[in-house]
């Protein structure tokens, strides 16, 4: 029965890492797209898969680097706010 267990609980995570990479291969597929329709409508016909390539890996590459900037601004913004209430904190207790 241990065994059996292990397989569906083998099969449950490969179906899971397939779904993962089927998103992901989804997301660059629509950063190809995108980085042909950019190519074709500057250059027409004069850019190669190469071309796109380069292109959606930049692409890529600027989001995550967005993302990466967001979330340490959120960051940032929360350290301040704690700070901020500790700082009211603080004050208020000087008060009393």
């Amino acid at each position: 029965m241990a065994k059996l267990l292990d397989v569906y609980n083998q099969m449950v995570k490969e179906a899971e890492e397939a779904q993962v990479a089927d998103e992901a291969v989804t997301e660059i597929a629509k950063y190809a797209e995108a980085a042909d329709q950019l190519l074709a409508a500057e250059y027409g016909e004069d850019y190669n898969a190469e071309d796109v390539e380069k292109l959606a890996a930049m692409m890529i590459e600027h989001d995550v680097e967005e993302n990466e900037e967001a979330e340490k601004v959120a960051e940032w913004e929360n350290a301040g706010r704690v700070m901020a209430q500790a700082f009211i904190d603080e004050l208020n207790s000087e008060e009393k």
